[in-house]
């Protein structure tokens, strides 16, 4: 059998395409609700996401309070979904579980608010306030529903956001550090033994607080030792404190020797301090 011309074909589809676009020309224009709210529901179903949000956003206000007004907002937050716009998606799915809090399809609305939230989180070397609406909204959906068949991977998604925060925490800790090594490294000292000690508080089991431990010895000895004479002791007496806290937790520590080094020198310098 011949094949058809590929100028034919290219006719045939732009004519198909210029038909679709009259159709829904006709569509925006009409008055016909009932018209608009069956057109709008095919284009969802044949994917045209766009075209079908336009006309839900129509014709909701038509239908507010009417049976069809539940459909509408559930394609219409589904519209913003499929089309990657997680925060307005969010929006949507929000918008109605509040309003349709009795609907068979509330508990799903509420879990895809806090699946778009997580979405649209960026990883863990950008600002996290998106990860952190996510965490708090899949909790409040776990809260609502603790027998939902979603349950195990709502925790596995907070899971994950709580991973990009202990890592966003970390990373920030090293920046300061790094910080200590540049031309005002004055300045940082503090502000990265600060950072060290907030991230061992709020992740007391990170894999990262051994690393962290002994960068705390490091950066407070260089604190101490770029001290006025009048601070020098309390501040070699906190690194002693540091390195034996160290110590204490991670005797076979790659980092030991160098923490020994810390605490030698701070040793020593007391021992000056008391000299003089």
């Amino acid at each position: 059998m011949k094949k058809p011309p590929l100028l034919i074909i290219f006719v045939a589809l732009i004519t198909l395409y210029t038909s679709c676009a009259s159709d829904f020309v006709k569509l925006e224009r009409s008055n016909d609700y009932e018209e608009m709210y069956s057109g709008a529901i095919a284009l969802y179903e044949r994917g045209k996401y766009e075209r079908a949000k336009l006309l839900f956003e129509r014709i909701y206000p038509y239908f507010r309070g009417a049976e069809q007004a539940e459909k509408i907002r559930y394609y219409w937050a589904y519209c913003e979904y499929n089309q990657g716009f997680y925060q307005l998606a969010a929006y949507q799915f929000k918008e109605f579980y509040q309003t349709f809090g009795r609907s068979p399809m509330a508990e799903e609305a509420q879990f895809m608010e806090a699946y778009s939230l997580y979405l649209d989180a960026p990883g863990p070397d950008l600002d996290q306030s998106s990860s952190e609406q996510a965490v708090l909204a899949m909790q409040n959906f776990l809260n609502r529903y603790p027998a939902s068949q979603r349950y195990q991977e709502a925790n596995a998604i907070i899971d994950e956001l709580q991973i990009r925060f202990e890592t966003k925490a970390y990373q920030t800790a090293k920046l300061y550090y790094r910080l200590t090594t540049g031309l005002s490294y004055r300045t940082y000292l503090e502000a990265a033994l600060v950072s060290f000690e907030a991230f061992k508080e709020d992740y007391p089991d990170s894999k990262y607080n051994e690393e962290l431990l002994f960068l705390s010895v490091e950066t407070s000895f260089k604190l101490a030792d770029n001290s006025i004479t009048s601070k020098r002791k309390e501040r070699f007496d906190k690194t002693l404190d540091l390195y034996e806290e160290f110590l204490e937790k991670y005797p076979q520590s790659e980092y030991m020797n160098k923490a020994q080094d810390y605490y030698e020198q701070s040793k020593e310098e007391l021992n000056k301090l008391k000299i003089d």
